[in-house]
Formats: structure tokens, sequence, C-alpha cells
């Protein structure tokens, strides 16, 4: 991992790939009070007709599952999505407990050019500023990169966002590394499709009424099953539970999770909880 730390772009071909790769250190606080950043490398497959921005864990455990032949999955805090190209139209993927869920939104930025520029290993980067998400954003983007993308749901500048930061420093992209892929890069099993297990496509709001759902009573399923037998134990982090209240503690200690982290990057997208 430390490899894709270093500021190492590679040599930008626009027409040889189908896939054009770009890997983007991620800084983050899930929990706005915390002092310490998370950090993910997420990866921008810029494809011929559609653009897919994900966590590079997804190919990390693809070729992991690959070379053992099986069929692990794991998930991330940041949100996957596809969109078409030169859309505002994107396919969000999150998850809430076990269940992995698809909606779309419609999402315009509306950018403001400065005509300030700097460089950014061997690019010329400009910078742009806009609101997105109940956010103030700057943008440092490179024409020499002549695609209007970027990592999220940034997208609309005459050419790639390179450093892109909220106001407040709760969200840090740096791009660390491009690649050329020589196809169009299969992302259906890791993506679209979870090995077979596709995510339940509703909308954006009824997603939101599952995370409340969710939230007023955790571990619903499990405390069922653990009361009327079905399941006779339910481990979780280490932690053996053989009965329905055994789980009260738990259930505490979950929605205090949920709570401290509510720190979204569409911050006016963060729910609004209910506390008993």
């Amino acid at each position: 991992m430390k490899y894709f730390l270093a500021i190492f772009l590679l040599a930008f071909t626009l027409h040889s790939a189908q896939t054009k790769r770009f890997f983007y250190d991620l800084k983050y606080k899930s929990d706005s009070t915390q002092e310490d950043y998370r950090k993910k490398i997420m990866v921008l497959d810029i494809n011929p007709n559609e653009t897919k921005y994900y966590d590079y864990s997804f190919l990390e455990k693809d070729s992991l599952n690959k070379a053992t032949n099986q069929t692990n999955t794991s998930w991330t805090d940041q949100i996957p999505v596809i969109r078409k190209k030169n859309s505002g139209q994107n396919i969000n993927f999150q998850r809430v407990e076990f269940q992995i869920y698809s909606f779309p939104t419609t999402d315009k930025v509306n950018w403001k050019l400065s005509q300030e520029t700097k460089k950014y290993a061997e690019y010329t980067i400009q910078k742009a500023t806009t609101n997105f998400g109940g956010r103030e954003w700057t943008a440092w983007f490179t024409k020499e990169i002549p695609l209007s993308e970027g990592p999220y749901k940034f997208t609309g500048l005459p050419g790639l966002v390179v450093l892109l930061k909220d106001s407040n420093d709760q969200f840090d992209f740096s791009l660390v590394k491009s690649i050329n892929l020589p196809e169009t890069y299969d992302t259906s099993n890791i993506l679209e499709v979870r090995y077979g297990n596709s995510p339940l496509s509703i909308t954006e709001k009824k997603f939101t009424a599952k995370k409340i759902e969710y939230f007023n009573d955790p571990f619903h399923e499990m405390r069922e099953k653990l009361r009327d037998g079905t399941t006779k134990s339910f481990d979780n982090n280490g932690v053996r539970y053989t009965s329905s209240t055994d789980l009260i503690p738990k259930i505490k200690e979950e929605q205090e999770y949920i709570l401290r982290h509510n720190n979204p990057i569409e911050l006016n997208k963060a729910i609004k909880y209910s506390v008993k």
C-alpha cells in the first residue's frame, strides 16, 4: 500500500486504454470531532461509456478471491458510485447491516473557476471552488488530462480533478497514481453484483428510512432468532451471544457508534436520528 502513497503518476495516453484508472489517497473523518484521519485508497475507473468510483479494497479482495478460489466480500464506509459518461446521474451503493442497496441520485456540481495555478508532480493544476453536499470545496484540476471527471461525484471541470478538499478539512483527496488498462475493466462481480449477491434497488428516501429503522432497532433479526431458538448463538467481534437479552448492551453500543460516525461526505444528507 505504501507504493500508492508516493507521488508516482504514470504517463497518460488518451486513446490507448479502455479503462483509465486513477488512484486517490483519501484522508477523512467519519467522526467530525476526531483528531486523527482515517485513510483509504479510492479508485476512479474512467471507461468509454461510464465512470466508476470505489474502494481499492474491492480490488484487493477480488484478487485474493481469484487466487484462492473463494468468494469472500468486504465493504467500505465510503459510498461507491457509477455514472454514465458526462452525466450527473449517479447510482449509489450503500449497506445497512448485511444488505447492500443501490439507488439513483441526480447530482449537479456548479463550479467557480479561478485563474490561480500551481504545479503538482509534472502537472500544472488550476483552482476551482464549489458548494456541494452541504460543504464548501476547493478543487485543483489539470487540463493536461482532458477528462471532465474526479473522485466521488465531482465532475464537470475542464480537466481531471487532482486535489480536492472541503473547507473544514474533513475530506481530503490527492491523486497519487494512474494506469491505463488495455481492456474495459469488469467490476460486475465486485461492485454491481457482489459474488452473486445483487444489491436491492430502492429510492434514496427508502434507503434513509432503512437506516433509521436499523438505528432504532439494531440486530433485530438476530435478536428474534435467539429469542425463538432459530439460532443458538451469535458471534460478533469475538464475543458470543446466546440470548436476546445479551444483545442489549451491544444495541446501545451500536447506536452510539452510528451517532459518532454520522459525518458523510454529503453533510446535508447526514441523518438526524431520534435518540430515545
